[in-house]
């Protein structure tokens, strides 16, 4: 670490090179070959293109803003192999560059006092906030955007022109747009590989008429082959201003879309644009290219109609109230809904209730000799500072408002259990009418979760960094709502009738990973105690940190592809009759800590 700091450039340096890179690119290139990096995604562990290039999400909005903030592009030249590895290296040294300047802050040494400990949080939450792209499922943001903002769709219409509905057939139609693009060329072109006895025949002919192997590719009748293997697969995204006005959807509100996600090339022009901060991108991410547009990635246009509605709603002096209550119970319906499609009748479950006929908690299920106790928070994150010292405080404020408050809900709740002999629940709404009264010698187990709606990264999945828990106290499990949703879904389809049970394990041997986990996605854990059960529980009690790593989480990848039954869930009647693909089981786990990271 000493040496990467004695070589550190400012952010400036590296800007300037990276302009340089890409200025004469052509603009058609530059966005296809975007869209490219895209839909070879899923190859990137063994792909050239992805070597240096470590967020590839993050990365590809960050260089959109980037190339349109250069004036004065010349836009001659393709993008070649060659001059994308130069500006890969660039990208991973803007990346390295923010983690030395947070992590390495004292010249690349430790503080050796208070301040080390601040960095240990700031660092990962830093990274999971700029670097880690949102991992929920593209049809989760869409269920988000029906649930929160539908309600609301008069207000939407009045000032953006367009409903829910409108944008939820437009996001349909450019997929099935580009979806037709690529089955078209793949169906064409792959007639021969299809059908191997005609390939046979073919062959024969063109030998009949002497005609050399490297000749065949230019004969008409493998026209369709030729095309295939000469297009660049990013030009399938492509769409042309005749196919997007066929969506079925008013004129006026396609027109009113259109405008309100296509980027504006002028924006940023002349400004210096840097990783660690907001993008354009990310709010209008539809480019408009000769006529034509380009959407590089489907998740990122549900992801900027949701956050730019939310935002505005939330912010509306009117009904910024109104939609903040609205939204905070629906968050609550989806998490009760979660459960109950999970565990079944088997189940008693009572939301919004009160255990001391006072204070009002969220959700309570009793599940045999077991009892989960479940608070829902939706209270969002803000963009950590730059400066590791002076982040800690925004980061622990941000933490105690949502994680923190409901473990410290959950307490409350598991000490009625652990110092009376009945425990009384009563309705949160009508506090004298008694729901139920469990006899709390009944109840062996007791299971603290707390619900959240952000992605709060390795502050959330290894909860010692910050929260002030009782010294005698269980860690509670504090999942994101979109990760709560995946596990249940796999976790009944992989373990059918036992997955109840199997869950409350799960959350017995999660929590003895508290204190010894570096994990960026709570699914990645989830998915070693799915496909290597044993593994798991052994990891959980060793007192040796756990590295997760992406291919962990393969298997929810893998029943996504076969149909996970999420609400909105696109062409699900089809996928159920995909076969399961292929996905890692087996993992040699990494054992280090932050202090390895840290170089200490």
């Amino acid at each position: 670490m000493m040496d990467a700091k004695e070589h550190f450039r400012s952010q400036e340096e590296i800007i300037r090179d990276l302009k340089a890179e890409l200025a004469p690119v052509d603009e058609e290139s530059f966005a296809t070959h975007l869209s490219r990096l895209v839909m070879e995604m899923d190859s990137r562990a063994e792909n050239p293109l992805f070597e240096n290039f470590q967020s590839p999400l993050k990365l590809i909005t960050y260089l959109i803003d980037l190339y349109y903030s250069i004036p004065d592009r010349t836009g001659t030249i393709q993008v070649t192999d060659v001059r994308w590895q130069r500006i890969a290296v660039l990208l991973n040294e803007v990346e390295m560059n923010y983690f030395i300047s947070v992590g390495l802050p004292n010249s690349g040494d430790l503080f050796h006092d208070e301040r080390d400990r601040k960095i240990e949080v700031a660092l990962p939450t830093f990274i999971s906030y700029f670097c880690n792209a949102n991992l929920s499922y593209e049809e989760q943001i869409l269920e988000r955007l029906y649930r929160n903002c539908q309600p609301f769709d008069g207000w939407i219409k009045t000032h953006f022109g367009f409903t829910v509905q409108d944008a939820a057939t437009l996001l349909r139609h450019i997929r099935d747009l580009t979806n037709d693009h690529y089955n078209t060329l793949i169906r064409n072109g792959a007639y021969y590989q299809l059908h191997p006895e005609e390939w046979k025949k073919l062959t024969s002919t063109f030998v009949a008429r002497g005609l050399e192997p490297e000749e065949w590719i230019d004969q008409p009748e493998l026209k369709n082959l030729k095309e295939l293997m000469q297009t660049n697969p990013g030009s399938i995204q492509f769409i042309s201003a005749e196919e997007m006005n066929r969506v079925n959807i008013p004129e006026n509100a396609r027109q009113r879309l259109l405008e309100f996600l296509t980027y504006d090339k002028t924006a940023a022009s002349g400004e210096t644009v840097y990783y660690a901060g907001k993008h354009l991108s990310t709010d209008r991410p539809l480019l408009k290219i000769n006529d034509r547009y380009l959407l590089v990635y489907d998740k990122f246009a549900v992801e900027a109609i949701y956050n730019r509605l939310d935002y505005s709603l939330t912010k509306d002096s009117k009904i910024g109230q109104k939609y903040r209550s609205n939204k905070d119970l629906n968050l609550e319906k989806r998490v009760l809904d979660l459960f109950q499609r999970f565990m079944g009748p088997k189940a008693h479950y009572y939301p919004n209730y009160s255990i001391d006929g006072q204070s009002e908690n969220d959700l309570l299920i009793l599940y045999g000799n077991a009892c989960l106790i479940v608070e829902i928070k939706d209270c969002g994150f803000r963009p950590p500072m730059r400066d590791p010292v002076k982040a800690d405080d925004k980061i622990r404020s941000d933490f105690k408002k949502a994680i923190q408050l409901g473990y410290e809900q959950c307490r409350r709740v598991e000490k009625a259990i652990y110092e009376n002999e009945l425990l009384t629940i009563r309705d949160g709404k009508n506090m004298k009418q008694v729901l139920y009264t469990a006899k709390t010698h009944k109840i062996r187990d007791v299971w603290s979760i707390v619900v959240t709606d952000y992605k709060y990264g390795p502050i959330q999945t290894d909860l010692h960094h910050l929260l002030q828990r009782e010294d005698d106290s269980l860690y509670p499990w504090s999942v994101s709502a979109d990760d709560l949703e995946i596990l249940l879904l796999v976790m009944k389809k992989h373990l059918k009738g036992i997955a109840p049970s199997r869950f409350l394990e799960f959350l017995d041997y999660r929590e003895r990973f508290q204190e010894h986990l570096i994990c960026f996605d709570e699914l990645e854990l989830d998915g070693l105690y799915l496909c290597q059960r044993e593994k798991f529980k052994e990891l959980a009690d060793s007192e040796f940190p756990l590295n997760t790593f992406g291919g962990m989480a393969e298997i929810f990848d893998a029943y996504y592809h076969t149909g996970l039954g999420l609400p909105y869930e696109y062409d699900l009647d089809i996928k159920k009759h995909y076969p399961m693909p292929d996905y890692a089981k087996d993992f040699d786990t990494n054992v280090f800590g932050m202090d390895d990271i840290m170089g200490r």
